[in-house]
């Protein structure tokens, strides 16, 4: 059984070892997991990134029990990943040896126990344990996940029936863009245009931050998606895509390194919006700026789900050389960063420019929280869920190409190990969706 830390000084810096795990007695109100299937993507860099201001290495503390020098928590910890577990033991009656739960693992093959209580819907599950108590509601949620057949024999055997080929892709596909949380909330909470739903701000309104309608008004507006290909923009532009009425945007500006790959799921998709495709090359070319001017916005919205180096300031910068453009109210959401590991150098740089910039920051947790106080656990789950299953459908349309690359455990080139590796450098393509079966 495997663990993969990360050294919290350098996230570069990382290790596997194997773990043999003297089993202990279970306490009340608690499950003993096993990470099953997970996936890696940029946003696992941000939880290592920001894991000591966001408490994100409190999720899975590295144990004493770890060879040194991985058992000291102070320079070593366990990134998080999205996926799916299995109840191995139990002492929560409702759910028995076997269950499938999807949330928020370990990247380990070690067995795992979390305190949980019911949550809301039924079939929610909230953890509990004291140490995890100033992480974000939204990763202390799992959901349990009815299947036809053990996910152990999805992920074992071969060949696969194509129904179960079928079950696992959807799970994968699922695990790799965490459900569409972000897009989704993103399209349909915080650029919203429905006065008997009010717009919620970027960060939740617990933040007491301002927000109106108007806020979330897009129909005078361009959008422009900065990293365009990237997993939250394909989701967000889908939904964005479908709106309708009063609260459909004039445009939308896609920048992104898989131009023809955009271009192909906006012919697939119909879109209603009209859409533009360019590469960072052309961000600040003439082509790009007539083609913002020609649909008369009052207002431009530019959303950076972790777009290249100097893709952010280029567009400002092509907003305020336009004459057409001048006039217009520019808001900029930063949603998610560049797949790289980040230096204190520019760390500084990205707060300095949050500020120059006014840039508001996205947080899909407390979305999530505002939306669960206004609209309630039942009917929001219920919406999510059907809206996924719908984008789950339409997958291979919204995003050609893409393929998911299964590995396989935690060591090796093949492994998580490799997988962390590959991310730190910049090396995953946006075609290319890495999830690990983990036995």
């Amino acid at each position: 059984m495997g663990v993969h830390v990360v050294s919290k000084l350098d996230n570069r810096q990382h290790a596997t070892f194997d773990l043999e795990v003297a089993q202990k007695e279970l306490s009340e109100s608690s499950v003993r997991i096993r990470t099953q299937l997970i996936s890696l993507t940029s946003n696992n860099l941000t939880y290592a990134l920001m894991g000591e201001f966001l408490h994100w290495w409190d999720t899975y503390p590295v144990s004493e029990d770890y060879p040194a020098p991985y058992n000291n928590s102070s320079a070593w910890g366990i990134v998080p990943a999205w996926g799916y577990a299995t109840v191995e033991e139990t002492t929560i009656p409702e759910l028995t040896k076997g269950t499938l739960l999807y949330g928020f693992w370990p990247t380990s093959s070690t067995p795992t126990d979390l305190k949980l209580k019911a949550g809301s819907p039924e079939g929610h599950w909230i953890e509990t344990s004291g140490h995890r108590q100033q992480l974000m509601p939204l990763y202390n949620r799992y959901t349990v996940t009815p299947t036809s057949r053990p996910i152990s024999d999805l992920t074992t055997l071969n060949p696969l029936s194509d129904s179960a080929r079928d079950e696992l892709d959807r799970m994968a596909w699922t695990v790799l863009f965490i459900g569409g949380v972000a897009g989704f909330v993103l399209s349909e909470y915080v650029f919203s245009f429905n006065p008997r739903q009010p717009p919620i701000h970027p960060l939740g309104n617990q933040a007491g931050l301002h927000w109106t309608l108007s806020d979330g008004d897009l129909s005078s507006a361009v959008v422009v998606n900065l990293a365009a290909s990237t997993k939250t923009a394909r989701v967000f532009s889908y939904y964005l895509s479908r709106k309708s009425g009063s609260s459909t945007p004039l445009g939308l500006l896609q920048v992104t390194s898989a131009v023809s790959r955009v271009e192909e799921a906006d012919r697939n998709l119909s879109a209603s919006v009209p859409s533009k495709v360019v590469g960072y090359e052309n961000i600040d070319s003439k082509e790009s700026a007539e083609w913002l001017a020609t649909c008369k916005p009052s207002k431009i919205v530019i959303l950076d789900f972790g777009g290249r180096e100097n893709a952010l300031k280029d567009t400002v910068s092509l907003i305020k050389s336009h004459v057409g453009l001048q006039s217009c109210e520019v808001v900029i959401v930063q949603v998610g960063n560049e797949q790289k590991v980040y230096s204190m150098e520019e760390m500084i740089a990205r707060r300095a420019a949050m500020e120059e910039l006014r840039k508001i920051q996205f947080n899909t947790s407390g979305v999530q929280d505002t939306i669960l106080e206004s609209v309630g656990p039942e009917a929001y789950f219920a919406t999510r869920g059907a809206q996924w299953e719908k984008w789950l459908d339409d997958r291979h349309l919204s995003v050609p190409g893409m393929q998911i690359a299964f590995g396989s455990g935690v060591s090796g080139v093949s492994g998580v190990e490799g997988g962390w590796d590959r991310l730190c450098h910049g090396q995953i393509r946006a075609e290319e969706g890495l999830v690990y079966k983990m036995q």
